[in-house]
């Protein structure tokens, strides 16, 4: 996917500076264990937006969710919105930055495909019949719940019993989903931290660095736009770490980042 985005985005584009078009993927949705309606194959589809600005630093976001358009009610499919910001006067001295912005944005969100929609393995209850519940409230998956549960392990210390855990991990996610919540509760959220830590090292092993490179450019980058204030990105970063270290034990972290945040 990454190769074809740069394609797209070497094209010209429209005097707006934006080049919109949908891109069948084809992934395979994996068959559900009920009745429950799932899309055909090919029905994950990525709409792709370049956003020339003048002195703009590379930045790449994309989102993922169920298509609203009214064609997608006849045919259900998952959309993954992409956005790349650049340069168009540094376009080809770019390309090599927005390739390892791309591999994280792109990894980032097949997680979140993974751990819910219609490639999530289904969890204890089938995905609600359509229209009677939103994205966000489909139910958890076989992997978001693993995810709660290594993080009770991992972030429930001392005193903090099951009944406060729950409590703290209630109002996280919901600042998280919130627009006037805490940034840093948005990247320690159960929704974001695994995808977040599997993006760091895709970029990572694209650029030849360690994990913690990407990610502590993008952390101190949220103190620099001041979404978050120094201790909260610290506090991030522990956890980061910590993640990465149970979850992605052959990440290459640097010892001076493992012995200040782990």
């Amino acid at each position: 996917m990454v190769s074809l985005v740069l394609g797209l985005i070497k094209r010209p584009t429209s005097r707006t500076g934006r080049y919109i078009r949908w891109i069948p993927i084809g992934w395979t949705p994996i068959p559900s264990v009920d009745e429950c309606a799932s899309p055909d194959q090919g029905r994950f589809r990525l709409k792709l937006r370049v956003i020339q600005q003048r002195d703009a630093e590379v930045d790449a976001w994309a989102e993922t969710g169920e298509s609203m358009s009214e064609r997608a009610v006849l045919l259900p499919h998952m959309e993954v919105k992409m956005s790349v910001l650049v340069d168009p006067d540094r376009m080809h001295l770019a390309l090599e930055e927005v390739a390892a912005v791309l591999h994280q944005t792109v990894r980032h969100e097949l997680e979140h495909l993974l751990d819910e929609g219609y490639l999530a393995l289904p969890g204890p209850k089938c995905r609600p019949q359509r229209g009677t519940t939103s994205q966000e409230r489909w139910q958890k998956s076989v992997r978001l719940t693993h995810w709660y549960r290594i993080r009770l392990r991992l972030f429930a210390r001392g005193d903090m019993t099951r009944h406060k855990w729950k409590l703290l991990e209630t109002r996280i996610n919901e600042s998280a989903s919130s627009v006037r919540g805490k940034f840093v509760d948005y990247i320690v959220s159960a929704r974001e931290l695994n995808a977040s830590t599997r993006g760091f090292q895709a970029e990572a092993k694209y650029r030849r660095v360690t994990w913690d490179v990407p990610m502590h450019e993008y952390v101190d980058s949220m103190v620099l736009s001041e979404k978050m204030t120094q201790d909260e990105a610290d506090g991030a970063k522990s956890m980061l770490v910590k993640w990465a270290s149970h979850c992605i034990p052959h990440a290459p972290i640097s010892e001076e980042t493992i012995s200040r945040y782990l």
